[in-house]
């Protein structure tokens, strides 16, 4: 598995920098235009709430994002090392409402195959999404 790391301070200006980062890796593991963005956005929200939540808006903390090629796909990985996220906290936002909260958890689950989180660390989030190719996706049961 070939993985890539950019390195971002958390600072909403570092936002762009990612995407063309993350653009780039996807192009060169040959993933199409339309999941480039989608992955894109993803890992935008992902970001963006390192930066809210885990930093409280401090500048200058590491928020680590990788990309790593597998035979059926991608995992992406966005990590941060400040308050970890509280799973308890979050509600699926209530879409017929303008809901200012967890809208960007619920894009970002809608936009991965699989999306998990870790929480077992000495501090910090790992968010990991997998994104698989197109006929690649493995059976799932309901």
């Amino acid at each position: 598995m070939t993985t890539d790391t950019l390195v971002i301070t958390s600072e909403s200006r570092q936002l762009a920098r990612v995407r063309v980062w993350l653009g780039e890796q996807l192009a060169r593991r040959g993933v199409d235009a339309h999941t480039q963005s989608a992955l894109q956005v993803a890992v935008g929200e992902l970001a963006t709430n390192s930066i809210k939540h885990a930093y409280g808006g401090r500048a200058g903390q590491p928020i680590h994002i990788s990309v790593a090629s597998r035979d059926d796909g991608v995992v992406i990985q966005v990590e941060d090392f400040g308050r970890p996220f509280d799973p308890r906290g979050y509600r699926q936002p209530d879409l017929s409402e303008m809901n200012e909260s967890g809208v960007g958890l619920y894009i970002v689950k809608r936009l991965a195959d699989e999306f998990s989180f870790d929480l077992a660390r000495e501090r910090g989030t790992r968010w990991t999404l997998v994104k698989y190719q197109p006929g690649a996706r493995p059976n799932r049961t309901a």
